[in-house]
């Protein structure tokens, strides 16, 4: 079955216009596999919504998407040696706002897990910055439900090169013209 959100109600959502679970059926009891693909695409929505405020850089947007106290952890492995680096929101926020050229972080393949008002998501994504392609690996998403819809609380991803991480299956972002 096939989720289907209106434009309107999922624009509506990143604006912040539409109370959480709005986009889901009334009565999660009387269907509740209805209810769980609706709160899949609530998840990816504040998912989508997370990359693209990065991309456009556009921190205040980024911010509501989090959790005040939430944190982002980057695990690279280089030559051997893996690096842990965790940053607070506000450590994240300014190090987006340095950034003074195009990003794209696109994710695929979405695998999506929620339980009342927590929700999991795993994905592979590729990141490329100033039109070249910088690295790539997996997103782990951690959400909750609040009054204001699903907020992140925790982002764990790692940082990869091919060929121990995929490219998107669609290949180059729009904006980019030549392969990395």
């Amino acid at each position: 079955m096939a989720v289907r959100i209106r434009a309107t109600c999922v624009a509506g959502l990143l604006a912040g216009l539409v109370p959480a679970g709005a986009l889901m059926a009334q009565g999660q009891e009387s269907d509740p596999e209805a209810y769980m693909l609706e709160a899949r695409a609530e998840v990816l929505v504040t998912i989508r919504a997370a990359l693209s405020t990065l991309g456009d850089r556009n921190v205040e947007a980024h911010r509501e998407l989090f959790l005040p106290e939430a944190t982002i952890t980057a695990v690279t492995v280089r030559d051997g040696e893996r690096t842990t680096l965790v940053s607070t929101l506000e450590e994240s926020i300014n190090s987006i706002a340095a950034v003074t050229v195009p990003m794209v972080e696109r994710i695929w393949d979405p695998e999506v897990r929620v339980d009342g008002g927590v929700a999991i998501a795993w994905a592979p994504y590729d990141f490329y910055i100033n039109d070249s392609f910088s690295h790539c690996g997996h997103d782990a998403f951690q959400l909750v439900r609040t009054d204001r819809g699903w907020r992140l609380s925790s982002l764990v991803y790692t940082v990869e090169q091919p060929p121990d991480c995929e490219l998107h299956p669609d290949g180059l972002p729009p904006a980019i013209g030549a392969a990395p």
